[in-house]
């Protein structure tokens, strides 16, 4: 299975559940943690095939098509968060009415607190994608950085 498809699937996991129990929710992280792993590992493979100066055509298309397949996942990973931070807006206003029409008068940070609470599993949802919008950033700029070693190390073999 390509990474763009777990990518894929595993956010689609997010999103077909309203509210996600404890268990989906360590299932996101590890499937999120395996992904952050496989793709680690495939960088770190493009910066090894860097040191030979007779594969650098390939590496330079790997490169270029890993960079474009992080950036597609990014893409749709920001479509899934926005679609979360609503999920988040919407519970918070129907929590909100439903702790202001509460039976018991509750005090402002008595309602926070239990909204708070109400949110707690899609607010972890929000968060884990978060981090992996950041980690599919910071594997892009690696990515470039090594389009400009390839371009360093080119101009240095012609030297």
């Amino acid at each position: 299975m390509s990474i763009l498809n777990l990518t894929t699937r595993v956010i689609n996991l997010c999103f077909k559940y309203k509210c996600m129990n404890k268990e989906q929710i360590l299932s996101l992280d590890s499937k999120l943690s395996t992904q952050r792993t496989e793709w680690s590992n495939k960088i770190k493979a493009l910066a090894q095939s860097l040191r030979n100066i007779n594969t650098m055509e390939g590496t330079i298309a790997d490169v270029l098509s890993s960079r474009q397949t992080l950036v597609d996942q990014m893409a749709y990973l920001n479509v899934k968060i926005k679609e979360q931070k609503t999920k988040v807006s919407s519970r918070y206003r129907e929590a909100y009415i439903r702790y202001y029409e509460y039976d018991y008068k509750l005090g402002e940070k008595q309602k926070e607190k239990f909204i708070e609470t109400d949110l707690a599993s899609v607010n972890t949802v929000l968060s884990h994608l978060e981090n992996q919008l950041d980690f599919f950033k910071e594997s892009v700029k690696t990515l470039d950085n090594m389009g400009f070693a390839i371009r360093n190390r080119l101009a240095l073999k012609d030297l």
